[in-house]
């Protein structure tokens, strides 16, 4: 196999990893509660086809899990999250949640595993805040010892920008607030994953965050190379911007200053820098979204023409005949 076929194949893949496909001819009898039925479960209460006696594969398998590494392990969620994730997070914000192991749940179990790893083979320690008592000052402390619920707060402010900026993409187009939040979950769990990398291999690998961002953000709305490239540059300059406005006012409102006015000048210098990329991004999309709507329509149109052609042309030589 040549490695264009190889490519061919893990593209494939990529698109379509799951069968659902069955034997309706092939019968099952449910051992719990005594229907007959086709198929891979039982509709009258979900036991799974096929189920044999208890093994040391059973328990094996009960025990995993409990860490999650039963049906729907959150290794295999890991292992689709790594090589087709824009794919699998639109699998998932479209109704096929039985693919995925649940994202808030894993967020909070890779946190862990973060943690674990930062104290064995990070780099830094977590230290304590002294002499600032800011909020903001805590929040990153805090960030240090819970990295799962950090990163997921930090990504929080894409949503927003995202939501503005892919919300006319050629794939999952319009897709609704709630959505980007469990699109931030993954890409938090992505987050974290880079930063365990970080801390066996060197800061360096942070690099690969924006990339990340670049290759989801392609699979799951579907822009071409550079319409992908200054939306994701858009979005993370937003959401950038978005996170030090709400922690200025979160200093502002916490914290007695001398004055305000610098406080509040720094938030409305901060406005244009998110402001303005999301309003030219969302006055690009929609335009090259009306613009792509126009043009399948014109197509539409050109084939029913085409249509109609041959049919008249099919009737036109029935009469003659």
């Amino acid at each position: 196999m040549t490695l264009k076929e190889r490519y061919k194949r893990f593209k494939a893949w990529q698109l379509e990893p799951f069968d659902w496909s069955y034997d309706e001819n092939e019968r099952h009898h449910c051992e719990n509660c005594g229907n007959d039925f086709a198929g891979k479960f039982c509709p009258h209460c979900a036991q799974k086809a096929g189920l044999k006696k208890v093994s040391w594969k059973s328990v094996l398998q009960s025990t995993a899990e409990v860490w999650g590494m039963g049906n729907r392990s959150l290794l295999y969620s890991l292992w689709q999250l790594i090589w087709r994730p824009g794919y699998f997070i639109s699998d998932y914000i479209n109704g096929k949640r039985k693919v995925s192991f649940p994202p808030v749940k894993m967020l909070v179990v890779m946190g862990v595993i973060s943690v674990l790893i930062d104290r064995l083979f990070g780099s830094h320690e977590v230290k304590a805040v002294q002499g600032d008592t800011s909020l903001v000052a805590q929040f990153f402390a805090w960030i240090e010892g819970s990295p799962g619920w950090g990163s997921l707060i930090l990504t929080c402010f894409l949503i927003f920008p995202t939501w503005c900026l892919f919300r006319y993409a050629p794939r999952n187009t319009k897709h609704t607030l709630p959505q980007g939040f469990f699109i931030t979950v993954f890409m938090a769990i992505l987050a974290l994953f880079v930063d365990d990398l970080a801390d066996f291999f060197g800061d360096y690998f942070y690099i690969l965050l924006p990339l990340c961002y670049f290759y989801v953000y392609r699979q799951l709305f579907g822009y071409d190379f550079w319409g992908n490239f200054w939306r994701v540059v858009f979005t993370l300059e937003s959401g950038f911007f978005l996170a030090v406005m709400a922690m200025t006012i979160v200093d502002l409102l916490t914290t007695t200053p001398k004055s305000y006015v610098s406080e509040f000048k720094a938030i409305v210098q901060s406005i244009p820098y998110w402001g303005i990329p999301i309003l030219v991004g969302v006055f690009i999309s929609k335009k090259t979204f009306e613009l792509r709507e126009k043009k399948k329509q014109s197509v539409f149109q050109y084939l029913k023409m085409k249509f109609q052609e041959i049919k008249q042309r099919a009737r036109q030589k029935k009469h003659e005949e």
